[in-house]
């Protein structure tokens, strides 16, 4: 376990996965946190198997499913969870940016 800490996220380079889409990131004990800001329109391109923590801070965003099940539709204050499986990708449909905090295990 490390040192307790503070993680100045504003002081970390984003990094860009999908066009409009931006991560700032950094490992912590070997797990990947983020803030995450989809622009208004933006999604993820490819389908993801990382499980994934989250809270969402701002906007919406909906997960679409590889295995077309019903899309997860989450709003500002909704918490998630993602399983590797089924495979998801998110999107921002909104008119708004949306930003999520998420927790997720480093490739």
């Amino acid at each position: 376990m490390s040192e307790p800490r503070r993680i100045d996220f504003s002081s970390l380079d984003a990094v860009s996965h999908d066009r409009d889409v931006a991560d700032q990131e950094t490992d912590v004990d070997g797990t990947r946190w983020a803030l995450v800001t989809y622009a208004p329109g933006a999604g993820r391109a490819d389908w993801c198997d990382t499980p994934h923590s989250g809270y969402v801070l701002g906007g919406t965003l909906t997960h679409d499913f590889e295995d077309e099940r019903e899309p997860l539709r989450l709003h500002a204050g909704d918490a998630f969870a993602l399983p590797p499986q089924p495979r998801h990708r998110g999107r921002n449909e909104g008119d708004e940016p949306t930003r999520l905090f998420i927790i997720d295990a480093l490739a």
